[in-house]
C-alpha cells in the first residue's frame, strides 16, 4: 500500500494527510472527467499563461473550435479575437486572478460572429500557488435577445416607463417620460421620482404616501397629478408593478398615462351637469326625482355631497296605508300604479307643505323628516310633522272617497308614528349612488310607532308630546317594546290639534 501524503495544516494547526491511493485518485479523476463531457456548459481550464489545458465537447459546440484546435492556444487569441471584446477579456483576465468574477458578457466564435455568454471563472490554486483559471461559459443569447426587444418596446413606447429601485431612486427613464415630464434620462436617473415629478407643496404628500404603498404591492394604480420639469401640473394615471426575485421585491416598474385630456372633458362633463342640475331646479323638474330641500342644498352649496354625516336631534314621521295590499290583490298593475302614485303625490305635497323632506317610499310606506337638512327648532320640527301627519290622514281619506266614486271598493286609512331624538343625518352611499339620509334610535322608535298605531290614528313619542302637550289634544297609550331598548317606550295618540294653531 502506498504510504500517506501529507498535505500541509488547516486553519487550527492540524495536519492534512491524504490517504487515498493511487487507484482512489484515478478513479475520482476520471469521474470528473466524465461529468466536464457530459456537461451543458462549456467548461474550459488554462494554466498560468491563459493556454487552454482543457476544453469539453459544450466548449466545441458553443464556440466551434475542437478540443484539438484549441488545446495549447491562448484562450482571448481563441474566444476574445475581436476588437470588441478584447480589451473587456484583458481586464477579466487580471481580475481573475485576485476574486472569482460571474459576468453577462460577449465572446467569439470560429466562425468571427459574436454570441451572449454567462462568464463564471476563478483562479485554479495549488499549494498556496496559482497555476491556472477555469472559466464556465453558457450561451444566454436568447435571454438577451428577449431583454433587447423588451427594451426596445420600452424605447418605442407612447408611455412613461421608468424603473425605480427600492429607495425609489429612478434606474431608467424612457423616451416617453422625456416628453411627458421634460427631463432627460441624464437628468432623470439616479435621482428620487418624488423630486422630480412630485415637487409641488399641494401634491408632495400624497405622492411620498403613494411612494411607500406602493412599495411591495404586486400592483398599485391611481389617477393623481404630477408635476413637470416647468412646474406645471398635469394629469396622470400611474401604476407600478413589482419585480420580485425569490420572493421579495427589489424594484418596480412605474407607468405614467398622460390623461389630461380624459380629466379635462371629466370637468367639462362635470360642470355641464352641475349647470343643468341648476336649471332642473330653476323649473323644478330635479324635486321630481330630488326632496325639494336636499335639490336646493346641492345647488346652493348649503348640502355638500362630498361630506360625511353630522349628528343632529330631528323629528322622524312614517306614515303607511292600511288596506293597500288588499286592493292590490283586486286591481289590474295598471290601475294599482295609478291609485298608488296617487296617494304617493298627496301624501309628498303634504310632507313638503309643512317644511319636512322626504327620506324614503318604501313601497306605500313614507318616510320624512323635519329639521334637515334644513335647521328648525325642536318644537317647531314636532309642531310641522303634527300638522302634516294630520294632512296626510286628511288626504287618505278624500283619496278613498275619490276612489269610491271611480268604482274601486276600498277602505283606505293611514297609520301614522312621530318620534323626535339624535339621529345620524348627511349623505350616504357610494361613488354609483348618493342619497340624503337619516339614520338612528330615533327612527326605529319613530317606525315602531307606526307599526302600533290603529287605522286612521297617529302616535309620537313622549319628546314630541311634551314639545306638543299645549297645542295638540293627546291621549296616553300602551307603551311599546322596541328592540334596542332597555325599557319601554311611551306612546302618545294625537286625536286632534287643538286650539288656534
Amino acid at each position: 500500500m502506498a504510504p500517506a501524503r501529507r498535505l500541509g495544516y488547516d486553519s487550527r494547526g492540524c495536519e492534512v494527510i491524504d490517504d487515498r491511493t493511487p487507484a482512489d485518485l484515478e478513479e475520482q479523476r476520471r469521474y470528473y472527467e466524465a461529468l466536464i463531457r457530459v456537461s451543458p456548459t462549456a467548461i474550459v481550464t488554462c494554466d498560468a499563461d491563459l493556454r487552454i489545458t482543457s476544453w469539453n465537447p459544450a466548449a466545441n459546440q458553443l464556440f466551434g473550435y475542437t478540443a484539438e484546435e484549441a488545446l495549447g492556444r491562448n484562450i482571448d487569441d481563441l474566444v476574445a479575437n475581436s476588437v470588441e471584446v478584447r480589451e473587456e477579456a484583458a481586464m477579466l483576465d487580471r481580475t481573475v486572478t485576485t476574486s472569482p468574477l460571474q459576468r453577462f458578457t460577449r465572446r467569439t466564435r470560429k466562425d468571427g460572429s459574436l454570441v451572449d455568454v454567462s462568464l463564471r471563472a476563478a483562479a485554479i490554486v495549488v499549494g498556496g500557488k496559482q497555476v491556472g483559471i477555469y472559466a464556465f461559459y453558457d450561451d444566454v443569447s436568447e435571454l438577451v435577445r428577449q431583454r433587447r426587444y423588451l427594451e426596445s418596446l420600452v424605447e418605442i413606447s407612447p408611455v412613461a416607463v421608468l424603473t425605480l429601485d427600492r429607495n425609489a431612486i429612478v434606474t431608467s427613464w424612457n423616451p416617453a417620460a422625456q416628453r411627458l415630464f421634460g427631463y432627460t434620462a441624464e437628468e432623470a436617473v439616479g435621482t428620487n421620482v418624488d423630486d422630480l415629478v412630485a415637487n409641488d407643496s399641494e401634491i408632495r404628500e400624497e405622492a411620498l404616501r403613494y411612494t411607500r404603498e406602493a412599495w411591495g404591492k404586486p400592483g398599485f394604480r391611481e389617477m393623481v397629478r404630477r408635476t413637470r420639469k416647468d412646474g406645471s401640473l398635469i394629469d396622470v394615471e400611474v401604476s407600478t408593478s413589482s419585480v420580485m426575485h425569490e420572493g421579495e421585491p427589489i424594484a418596480y416598474y412605474v407607468i405614467y398615462h398622460d390623461i389630461s385630456e380624459l380629466q379635462a372633458a371629466r370637468r367639462r362633463l362635470e360642470q355641464r351637469v352641475a349647470e343643468q342640475m341648476a336649471e332642473l331646479v330653476r323649473t323644478g323638474e330635479l324635486a321630481r326625482f330630488l326632496p325639494r330641500q336636499v335639490a336646493e342644498g346641492l345647488l346652493a352649496g348649503r348640502v355638500d355631497p362630498q361630506l360625511g354625516s353630522e349628528r343632529r336631534r330631528i323629528t322622524v314621521l312614517f306614515a303607511d296605508m292600511v288596506g293597500f295590499t288588499h286592493l292590490s290583490e283586486t286591481l289590474e298593475p295598471e290601475e294599482l300604479s295609478e291609485v298608488l302614485n296617487e296617494y304617493l303625490r298627496d301624501m309628498s305635497s303634504a310632507v313638503v307643505e309643512f317644511g319636512g323632506t322626504l327620506d324614503s317610499f318604501i313601497g306605500d310606506g313614507i318616510m320624512a323628516v323635519f329639521g334637515a337638512p334644513h335647521r328648525m327648532a325642536d318644537a317647531e320640527q314636532a309642531w310641522s310633522a303634527a300638522r302634516t301627519a294630520d294632512e296626510m290622514r286628511r288626504r287618505s281619506r278624500e283619496l278613498a272617497a275619490r276612489l269610491r266614486e271611480r268604482g274601486i271598493p276600498t277602505d283606505l286609512e293611514i297609520r301614522i308614528g312621530i318620534n323626535t331624538g339624535h339621529c345620524t343625518v348627511g349623505v350616504f352611499g357610494s361613488d354609483l349612488m348618493r342619497a340624503y339620509k337619516a339614520v338612528g334610535f330615533a327612527v326605529n322608535v319613530a317606525q315602531r310607532l307606526q307599526e302600533a298605531a290603529a287605522p286612521g290614528s297617529i302616535l309620537c313619542g313622549f319628546r314630541t308630546y311634551a314639545l306638543l302637550k299645549d297645542r295638540v289634544r293627546a291621549v296616553e297609550r300602551q307603551p311599546l317594546m322596541v328592540k334596542g331598548s332597555s325599557r319601554p317606550v311611551e306612546a302618545w295618540e294625537i286625536v286632534d290639534l287643538s286650539g288656534s294653531h
